[in-house]
């Protein structure tokens, strides 16, 4: 079933009830069904719930000035905590609390206003003498509702479109647009609107218009401008730095569309999926020829599992190498490889009696078995930034069991690759984050913003809990540490279990999928939670599926221009939010288990599994698939989307399939012309390195591979 809640980047113009076509793209109201049992327990303040429901007592009396009060001491107080805003859907109490005020009528308002403009007055005006921007932050968090509410979203939207951050841009001055009595009912508190502003509402959906066009969405950019044209044909205005009429001046810049430079065309693939948004795409598709080199890795337990029964299947592919400048690194459980991708020797030496190694500088230390079973599928993933290298090593156990006699800790290393040559600048265990008697485990690799690195910590007793850490980039000094969630499912006491949780950052926000029932946004700055969603969670208890690569990916969410997607692995929906709300904007049920969402372009979302399928970004409506029926071929490793064109990896050949129209361009057959096998796929200067189970390969531009024509086309489901 698919749900279609709407673009939130058409809401605004519902306002004005353009055309009925407009009036369809508004998000639908929420729907009311009956409460599905959540799989997670949430830090909601009970005494947040009881004066809630005192000031809907208020609000039916309309007892104005006792509704406001208790508003107030709830947000003073309790502003951090979550609130349930709607069924599944939890927001910041500070935010719920300003949301509601915003539908108050205009003597509730007044009466708000006159307790709290003092503070913000004071606030606005200490961010004009300094020109900072932390005061009107404050304003947006603790009073937006003051009457100095809409001109702190208006700069602080004008300070996100110079820092080149549109989709924070367009959170702020879409809360500028008033909400018409056609809207939600008064007091639905699910989205803000400022309700009485004064500034030019014309001038604030202009610059919405330049949001969509600065961003790629041409399409998007045209239609919101014809809307604009009827609505406003003679209005004039500031826009860009000119005067003028608003409509020509819009034509003007509209026109020329080499001002814009598209993000997801990135270079040098820094992480996993190419970008801590996780959206990446090369700006050109890799000319593929001979095999350039090849590197054997060494298996270690944890890729082999030789002495678990769990363990029968096929190897996965399981590293994920990163690029920076002349070098490709990847690591396992105990080591940390750097090579030069142009000739596989080792990195900064031209021999190859050098090692490989960077970390540890003592090779020889082998880990030994756990002794309690093990189930899960082993993935290593790493993260550069600033010249360093970040990566989460050791064990790749996140839920140690609780007889468990070895110490399976696991580490975050980072390594200097500027100046140090690969060098450990520190490393901070696992073992350091002792709670009681109970341990912390590291997740996947990750994300870095600045000075700042941000990972997820996990430990499975003695509740399963999940939390995002922040910790100095610098130096690995903890800055703080904040809880997600705990789950309500029960683990094998005796079992260790294997996770590889990875955030995503989009635009200063943390994205977190805990494939255990909840998604998750967090500041960036104090790790608060922004808001929280929660959906049915399939608990899957079955080890040799958990176990098996083909039934379970690394899917974390992907960010792109103020959307969220999200694949968890323990359900079977494919969701999309607006990233800045939490708002779903549509899901739908997926007929197989996506293991990768490979990114998003304008118009197209691109996932795979067995198969590999292109969606309409906007609906989440499939639009084509392709990939064969036959279990052999189906897909084997992460693709990635270079120009106009995704290269998906299979079990013995490579697909490059065209990213809007899903058609066939080329089959490169690995098995038959190389014998070698798919992997995961990444792009480094002109090669194309294939990160299979034990070895890495380098295919460059010399000899063409021959296209496979001999298998008959036909034998793929192209849609």
């Amino acid at each position: 079933m698919q749900i279609l809640r709407g673009c939130i980047a058409l809401f605004v113009w519902g306002v004005f009830s353009f055309s009925t076509e407009i009036g369809r793209a508004q998000p639908e109201p929420q729907v009311k069904t009956s409460r599905f049992r959540e799989s997670v327990s949430l830090d909601v303040n009970n005494t947040v719930l009881k004066k809630m429901g005192s000031v809907r007592d208020y609000l039916s009396e309309q007892q104005w000035e006792d509704a406001v009060k208790i508003l107030i001491q709830i947000s003073d107080e309790y502003g951090d905590s979550l609130y349930p805003e709607s069924a599944g859907r939890y927001l910041r109490v500070s935010e719920y609390c300003q949301n509601l005020l915003a539908g108050f009528p205009p003597e509730a308002i007044a009466i708000y206003r006159e307790k709290v403009d003092p503070r913000a007055k004071r606030w606005y005006e200490e961010a004009l003498a300094n020109s900072s921007e932390q005061p009107l932050v404050n304003i947006a968090e603790q009073a937006l509702m003051s009457s100095y509410g809409d001109d702190a979203l208006n700069l602080l939207g004008e300070l996100a479109w110079e820092q080149g951050q549109l989709a924070e841009a367009r959170s702020c001055w879409r809360k500028l647009i008033p909400r018409t009595a056609s809207d939600s009912p008064v007091y639905d508190a699910g989205l803000f609107h400022y309700p009485d502003t004064d500034l030019p509402v014309p001038e604030i959906l202009a610059r919405l218009i330049l949001v969509s066009f600065f961003e790629g969405n041409f399409s998007q950019a045209d239609f919101e401008y014809r809307q604009f044209r009827k609505k406003f044909p003679e209005t004039d205005g500031k826009l860009a730095g000119k005067e003028g009429n608003l409509s020509a001046l819009l034509a003007e810049i509209l026109a020329d569309h080499s001002q814009v430079s598209l993000p997801a065309n990135q270079g040098e693939i820094k992480t996993f999926a190419g970008h801590q948004s996780r959206n990446f795409k090369a700006a050109q598709q890799p000319d593929i020829g001979a095999i350039a080199w090849r590197f054997p890795v060494p298996m270690v337990w944890s890729q082999e599992f030789t002495a678990k029964p769990a363990f029968g299947l096929r190897v996965p592919p399981g590293l994920f190498p990163v690029v920076h400048q002349e070098h490709v690194f990847f690591n396992d459980a105990e080591r940390i490889y750097g090579l030069n991708w142009k000739t596989g020797l080792p990195a900064w030496s031209q021999g190859q009696e050098s090692s490989p190694i960077l970390y540890p500088s003592d090779s020889h230390l082998v880990a030994r078995l756990p002794f309690r079973p093990v189930v899960g599928v082993p993935r290593y993933t790493s993260t550069i930034a600033g010249g360093r290298l970040y990566a989460r090593m050791g064990s790749p156990v996140t839920s140690v069991a609780k007889d468990e006699r070895l110490g399976l800790f696991s580490d975050l290393v980072c390594l200097d690759l500027n100046q140090g040559q690969g060098k450990l600048l520190w490393k901070i265990s696992s073992a350091q984050l002792r709670e009681q008697n109970f341990v912390w485990s590291f997740e996947g690799a990750p994300v870095v913003s600045g000075n700042r690195l941000y990972v997820v910590l996990h430990r499975g007793f003695p509740e399963v809990q999940t939390n995002v850490a922040c910790f100095s980039a610098d130096t690995g000094e903890m800055i703080w540490n904040q809880k997600v969630c705990l789950a309500l499912r029960s683990i094998e006491e005796g079992v260790n279990y294997i996770s590889h949780l990875l955030l995503t950052l989009g635009e200063d926000h943390l994205y977190l999928s805990t494939d255990m029932g909840a998604i998750a946004s967090l500041d960036t700055v104090d790790g608060k939670l922004n808001w929280l969603v929660t959906y049915s969670s399939e608990d899957k208890t079955d080890r040799d599926e958990m176990s098996n690569h083909m039934k379970t990916g690394l899917v974390p969410c992907l960010y792109d221009r103020g959307i969220l997607f999200a694949a968890p692995q323990d359900s079977s929906q494919l969701m999309a939010f607006d990233a800045e709300s939490g708002l779903l904007l549509w899901q739908r049920e997926w007929p197989e288990q996506i293991r990768n969402l490979l990114g998003v372009t304008p118009s197209t979302l691109v996932v795979s599994g067995n198969r590999l399928f292109g969606l309409d970004r906007a609906t989440g409506r499939i639009n084509w698939k392709t990939g064969y029926h036959d279990p052999e071929g189906f897909g084997y490793g992460r693709g990635i989307l270079a120009g106009q064109y995704i290269y998906w990896p299979l079990r013995e050949e490579i697909l490059v399939v065209h990213t809007e129209q899903g058609y066939l361009k080329q089959k490169i057959s690995l098995r038959k012309h190389y014998g070698e096998s798919g992997g995961n796929l990444v792009i480094a200067g002109n090669q194309l390195l294939v990160a299979q189970p034990r070895r890495l390969t380098a295919f460059g531009t010399d000899s063409r591979i021959p296209v496979d024509d001999s298998k008959n086309v036909s034998a793929l489901n192209v849609k």
